[in-house]
């Protein structure tokens, strides 16, 4: 499966993408570590080398909100530095995560000797469009959303084995609930539904998808 191109990384040729790592110093982080939080000072960005990390936001009633799952050539908190505001969003690790923190004003040195700006912009807008997107799927039943989830997770994260395709987070029940707006418990019997069709498998810190077709067809 194809994974999505969200990142500005995505948009520049191999030297460029090399220039940019060169700005900065390699980090490391544990699975379930905070790496930027939401109103924060955008100081500034990480680019993702390996692992996976997820993208929330507090909603209204304090509820937290699943925006996206990044990973690989991802560039994390590069609006906030290129709009110069706080962080938009809170960005925690799914897995262990390697990358690449680079200073704001070094990125922004760095868009502006290499006259990156409409890349920046194009970036940007496929991530809104993507946003976009999320808000017309909430008016899908629990199941259809679960399914369209799943097998977005399968696109960004999912590696094939034998078994099927296998998501190997540490995602809880809650997690799913919270990126498709739905209840925990609404999500608990639809994934007990697709356990009983042997559509899916869950155990700890991983799910694994055995039918992607039936899940497509859910996900109508």
């Amino acid at each position: 499966m194809g994974k999505q191109d969200h990142s500005i990384m995505h948009l520049l040729p191999d030297e460029l993408q090399r220039a940019l790592r060169a700005q900065g110093t390699e980090v490391r982080f544990p699975e379930g570590q905070v790496i930027f939080w939401e109103g924060q000072p955008s100081h500034s960005v990480l680019v993702i080398e390996e692992g996976h990390v997820k993208v929330t936001q507090r909603a209204s009633d304090g509820a937290e909100v699943i925006l996206a799952i990044r990973g690989p050539g991802e560039v994390m908190g590069d609006e906030g530095v290129l709009m110069e505001e706080p962080r938009s969003a809170t960005v925690t690790t799914i897995t262990d995560v390697v990358g690449v923190d680079i200073a704001a004003d070094d990125l922004l040195r760095f868009v502006e000797e290499q006259k990156l700006w409409p890349e920046m912009y194009k970036a940007a807008v496929r991530r809104r469009r993507q946003s976009d997107q999320q808000v017309l799927l909430a008016r899908l039943g629990v199941r259809n959303r679960l399914a369209r989830w799943l097998l977005e997770l399968a696109n960004e994260i999912g590696e094939q084995t034998d078994d099927g395709w296998v998501l190997a987070v540490s995602m809880s029940q809650q997690d799913l609930a919270s990126r498709i707006g739905a209840s925990r418990d609404a999500v608990a019997i639809e994934l007990r539904k697709l356990r009983e069709q042997k559509l899916v498998t869950t155990g700890r810190r991983q799910i694994t998808l055995h039918d992607l077709e039936a899940l497509r067809r859910f996900a109508l």
